[in-house]
């Protein structure tokens, strides 16, 4: 009970203190990201849909400076620069845009890599690719230009791969490598824009970590991966226990991770904190799942769901709160 109650203080804070955080986002997106929408929206030749410019405003914009980036400087307790959150803010934004080249535009993979290796072509073609090399630009404006193509590169190399999930012929470890490395690239290319550098083994945590959101997108995906044919360790898993062990075994090593970097002890405490409790979500969902599981000869068959029964809303107070029951149960203590 005092461990449970400790969490609760503990998620409080964390609570508290992301609130500023969202609140500095806000008011910095307002004399940049948000400018740059409103520009794009008075040219825009409809290859932008609302929901784009909704994603980018409401959630692309604010998860990766805020969720990823604010954590990492608490890891290694300094502020972020203004050069840091700028690039972080247009990369946010630039994000689900460019999963979407691959996911819904009818796009060559030779003309994708040729905007990311050559940024300052003047060979786009919609309103859509103008925006993506605003984005880019920017974020190539505000870091060092090499590496972060390079690691863009690996980003694009990731989502090509992936494509092999719609094959038949593919396994559940190629899966697992494949939603690995995904998340990995893609986490890297976030951490690419601070200045310090990075050794091997925060290498190895950054590459983890990623893989862990991958996996847990996956997990609250399951119905628009299925309806779309992907196959993802959750698709083709007719065992929930099993998932949830990959899951957890994948946070521990996460976390083992952490411990293993030269960071002080207190940013590596809230760190994980923050981790966890983006994890929770995903042990929410997966509640959910193995409860649909149980229902039919507890064998999890994917098609015979219904939507609802595969869509974890996590804005519902009872999942809400399930998330918190599960951060303020955890004994942080004993994965140092």
């Amino acid at each position: 009970m005092k461990n449970y109650l400790f969490n609760v203080i503990k998620l409080t804070g964390l609570y508290i203190r992301f609130l500023f955080k969202l609140n500095d986002q806000r008011k910095f997106m307002k004399n940049t990201l948000l400018i740059d929408i409103r520009e794009s929206k008075a040219t825009n030749d409809l290859s932008l849909s609302t929901q784009d410019y909704t994603k980018i405003s409401t959630y692309y914009g604010y998860a990766v400076p805020v969720i990823f980036g604010e954590s990492f400087c608490l890891l290694k307790s300094l502020e972020m620069t203004e050069r840091e959150r700028m690039a972080l803010t247009y990369l946010g934004g630039l994000t689900g845009l460019f999963d979407d080249l691959f996911d819904k535009k009818e796009i060559s993979e030779t003309y994708i890599k040729e905007l990311i290796e050559n940024p300052d072509s003047n060979s786009v073609q919609n309103s859509y690719e103008k925006l993506i090399l605003k984005f880019y630009s920017i974020a190539l404006g505000n870091i060092n230009h090499p590496e972060l193509i390079n690691h863009f590169l690996n980003v694009y190399n990731a989502q090509v791969e992936s494509k092999r999930q719609k094959s038949v012929a593919i396994d559940d470890l190629e899966i697992y490598n494949i939603t690995l490395n995904k998340g990995g690239v893609s986490t890297l290319l976030f951490r690419s824009i601070f200045n310090e550098n990075l050794n091997e083994q925060e290498k190895q945590m950054i590459f983890k970590l990623g893989g862990l959101f991958q996996l847990e997108n996956d997990i609250f995906d399951v119905y628009k991966d299925l309806q779309e044919g992907i196959k993802t360790l959750v698709t083709t898993e007719n065992n929930i226990k099993n998932l949830r062990h990959t899951y957890i075994a994948l946070l521990d090593e996460v976390f083992n991770s952490v411990q293993q970097t030269n960071y002080l002890t207190t940013g590596k405490a809230t760190f994980k904190q923050i981790v966890y409790l983006v994890f929770c979500r995903g042990l929410v969902c997966l509640d959910m799942l193995e409860k649909n599981q149980k229902k039919s000869g507890n064998v999890f068959d994917i098609a015979k769901y219904k939507r609802n029964e595969l869509i974890c809303d996590m804005q519902k107070p009872m999942n809400i709160l399930k998330s918190i029951h599960y951060f303020s149960k955890y004994n942080f203590d004993s994965r140092r």
